[in-house]
């Protein structure tokens, strides 16, 4: 009998990839233990530099020149499949792609970054690949590097993000709307008072949760001294991810003696803190906003990265279980509007989060992978 191999490969810019190709994995081995997986992270495979000079100019031109990275976003949509740039770009990482393919021999490949996906179609295209090919959309929106029809099959958010890849030519049968996947944990209600006991956290006081994803990134600091401004009693949880600097700054700032203010560092209870907040504070990752709505818990959204944040904080703008806040300033009237004066309007945000939530997306796309076996 031939061994099943899947090898799934992720790239480290940002959290979410890694997070969903981790939860396809486990699922997949509780599925079949007899299946061989191999969890790649793409960047950790090219030379160290590289990798170091990729990560570090992505997080400079989305902190500090976010013109110039929705500029370059805008330019690359315009690059199709069928562009030589995108093989020209490829080519050089071809020969690493490679290595892990003829070593491993993988008879399907899951790709939850498109960084590694645009290598893997340039093989396939030359005849060099032959493994079956699937990916996992990680944002409500995809960039042209996503698009090729090459690809057997995409598990994409939304009924709207099938529309415009079909509009892109990608053959609809290929084309399956799970949601994005997310931990099991986060379909799970854990014991509030367990978890407030646990974390010193006040249940009576209206709470609200602050994140810049894992990297810590976004103006918190800013959006904490505008909550300060709100006389009525907040406890406001804050999580720098692996932003040590923006964490000790937070630590050591004096805050408004009505408040009731925690700051955490990288955690892995995110799903804890969500369920024992009233009202989620953060930019629009494709991952973080589907966590919190499978936990029924609203968001505002500040200072979305420009491109596919955009288009993630546009889509939940519109299906009601979000609040894009285009100036920062508007924060303390929302937060004051939904937590004292119209508590019907925060109500109506969590019956939102319930009515589009996907609980089922890893075990529908692990389903369709383990058929194709």
């Amino acid at each position: 009998m031939e061994q099943k191999r899947i090898l799934i490969l992720t790239a480290s810019i940002g959290s979410g990839h890694d997070e969903v190709a981790k939860t396809i994995g486990h699922k997949l081995l509780e599925k079949d233990q007899q299946i061989q997986i191999k969890i790649i992270d793409f960047m950790q495979i090219l030379h160290p530099s590289i990798s170091k000079l990729i990560i570090s100019s992505y997080l400079k031109m989305i902190g500090l020149f976010p013109s110039w990275y929705h500029y370059l976003y805008q330019w690359t949509m315009k690059i199709n499949s069928n562009n030589k740039v995108k093989d020209i770009i490829s080519y050089r990482y071809q020969k690493k792609l490679l290595q892990v393919l003829d070593e491993f021999k993988p008879c399907l490949i899951v790709f939850t970054n498109p960084f590694p996906l645009s290598i893997a179609i340039s093989l396939k295209k030359k005849g060099m690949l032959k493994a079956k090919t699937a990916t996992i959309i990680t944002d409500y929106t995809a960039h042209s590097v996503w698009m090729d029809g090459l690809v057997d099959y995409y598990f994409v958010g939304s009924h709207q993000l099938k529309k415009d890849l079909i509009r892109e030519g990608i053959h609809e049968d290929r084309i399956i709307i799970t949601g994005i996947p997310v931990h099991y944990k986060f379909m799970q209600k854990v014991d509030q008072i367990q978890i407030a006991n646990q974390y010193q956290i006040e249940l009576t006081i209206p709470t609200l949760l602050i994140m810049g994803g894992g990297l810590g990134l976004g103006p918190i600091e800013e959006v904490i001294n505008i909550i300060q401004e709100v006389n009525m009693p907040l406890q406001i949880l804050v999580v720098t991810g692996r932003n040590e600097e923006l964490k000790k700054i937070l630590t050591e700032k004096i805050y408004n003696k009505k408040h009731l203010i925690k700051i955490f560092g990288y955690v892995d209870n995110v799903n804890e803190l969500m369920d024992v907040s009233d009202l989620l504070i953060s930019k629009a990752g494709g991952l973080t906003m589907t966590e919190a709505m499978n936990k029924e818990l609203p968001v505002l959204i500040v200072n979305p990265i420009p491109g596919q944040e955009e288009v993630n904080a546009s889509f939940f703008s519109k299906i009601g279980t979000a609040i894009w806040l285009q100036q920062l300033q508007d924060i303390k009237l929302v937060i004051q509007e939904l937590l004292y004066n119209n508590p019907l309007k925060l109500k109506e945000m969590k019956d939102k989060c319930k009515e589009y939530k996907r609980p089922r997306a890893v075990e529908i796309i692990c389903k369709v992978i383990y058929a194709e076996l």
